[in-house]
């Protein structure tokens, strides 16, 4: 990973920024426990040098795997971890890369797709199933996500919801505040059966930057597992403990990546004990 990291202190702009959203995608695939392959790496340094577009560099990682299953047959768990890993870390550069971006459902289920085709069923399409994830932060409880039946009706609001506002209207603190209790929003639909924290993660960076917000460092890269308990706590409520939703330690998260902002970022503040 040294080898990637070392571009952040380039002197050639494009080889920052490109190393910049390679180390978030592996920031975002890290929540599952997925890591790129040392193969991945030796690849993408062509892509981060300007060698390599970002089609050249799906085609070099597609025919990487094309060959290891020709030699292993399937391969092992093992293997297959690297390949999603590996796939989806480029897909994620690739819709970041790509300048266009819209507030809709359509939107959000085509991000889900880009992301995870091939790779897990029903790819794109909205869950049709009643979702439950006991959650570390929560003192391994879960937020109550809303009913399959309503995921469409939920998207469609919160989407024209958010289109209808002026977001130059509010000032940069509000700003994020809002930004973050929109992505809280469309993290509690919970709108897939499976990889729903990559899928917003993604699409609300995407998002952000076509707001113009320019990612600064790799708070990302290293801080992903606490920005995910942190959207987390501003979805739970618990009033019997006297616990409501926040938005504080995304704010934190954010300024730090947005903003080279310095907020220590702990997970252990975030946590709740189960009574």
């Amino acid at each position: 990973m040294e080898t990637i990291k070392k571009y952040l202190t380039s002197r050639n702009k494009q080889e920052r920024e490109s190393s910049l959203l390679w180390l978030t995608a592996f920031g975002i695939q890290s929540v599952v426990e997925l890591k790129p392959s040392a193969d991945l790496l030796r690849i993408i340094i062509n892509h981060i040098e300007g060698k390599y577009d970002i089609e050249r560099t799906r085609s070099e990682v597609h025919a990487f795997y094309y060959e290891q299953h020709k030699s292993s047959h399937g391969g092992s768990g093992h293997h297959h971890r690297f390949e999603e890993a590996d796939k989806v870390a480029v897909r994620i550069v690739d819709y970041f890369e790509r300048g266009e971006f819209s507030l809709t459902t359509e939107s959000f289920s085509f991000t889900h797709r880009a992301l995870f085709h091939n790779l897990y069923h029903h790819s794109g399409q909205l869950r049709e199933a009643a979702a439950s994830k006991k959650e570390w932060v929560l003192g391994n409880t879960s937020i109550l996500y809303p009913k399959h039946d309503v995921v469409k009706q939920y998207l469609n609001y919160l989407f024209s919801n958010e289109r209808s506002i002026d977001i130059t209207s509010l000032s940069p603190q509000h700003r994020l505040r809002h930004l973050s209790e929109f992505i809280a929003k469309l993290f509690l639909i919970n709108a897939f059966q499976y990889a729903n924290s990559r899928a917003t993660f993604v699409y609300s960076m995407k998002y952000l930057m076509s707001l113009g917000y320019e990612i600064q460092n790799d708070t990302f890269f290293r801080e992903a597992w606490y920005f995910r308990n942190a959207i987390i706590r501003a979805c739970y409520t618990n009033m019997h403990q006297g616990i409501y939703p926040t938005t504080e330690y995304m704010e934190m998260f954010l300024g730090n990546l947005f903003f080279n902002e310095e907020n220590e970022l702990r997970n252990h503040r975030m946590v709740i004990r189960g009574e």
